[in-house]
């Protein structure tokens, strides 16, 4: 009886220690605006990948890799028409800027609603 009930005491806690404490990969959604656009993005910082999803209501699929994240904000890189892009968004001020490093790109910020979870994982 004792040692059925130490074997599942031990089991329990094998298990709870390879069950990593932060496994869960939370999705956000971000919509933002500005004068000419509305784009929607989804992001997660577990993935560390920020994927633009629509623009004017039209899907697309672009990626960018997050470099750096500090609490709820970001910065990210990648490319949009083929021009090296930085996408950084910031929740305290929920302001969103695409910054592309070439003189052919466009410079655009968005202000953004809150970041919503549309899935936990």
């Amino acid at each position: 009886m004792f040692s059925k009930l130490l074997f599942t005491f031990f089991t329990f806690l094998i298990i709870i220690i390879f069950i990593p404490s932060n496994s869960n990969a939370n999705i956000y959604q971000l919509t933002c605006k500005n004068t000419k656009n509305t784009t929607v993005w989804v992001y997660s910082f577990k993935r560390k990948t920020v994927v633009l999803t629509k623009i004017n209501q039209k899907k697309t699929k672009v990626k960018f890799t997050i470099e750096r994240n500090i609490n709820a904000s970001f910065e990210s890189k990648g490319k949009l028409s083929k021009l090296k892009t930085y996408v950084a968004y910031n929740q305290n001020s929920n302001e969103l800027s695409m910054v592309q490093t070439s003189l052919r790109g466009s410079n655009q910020f968005y202000q953004c609603s809150k970041p919503v979870l549309i899935k936990e994982e």
